[in-house]
């Protein structure tokens, strides 16, 4: 799986691994990603 968060001129790879990789991460929750973005200072 992977994670690519685009702006309006570029594209970034953020997160990539297995999906039990994603799973252990993320849990398979969009508020969980969101939060992982946040404090990884990708979104605001």
């Amino acid at each position: 799986m992977i994670l690519i968060v685009f702006d309006e001129q570029e594209a970034e790879v953020i997160w990539a691994g297995s999906h039990e990789e994603y799973d252990k991460t993320f849990k398979g929750n969009k508020k969980t990603i969101e939060t992982w973005l946040r404090k990884q200072g990708k979104i605001k």
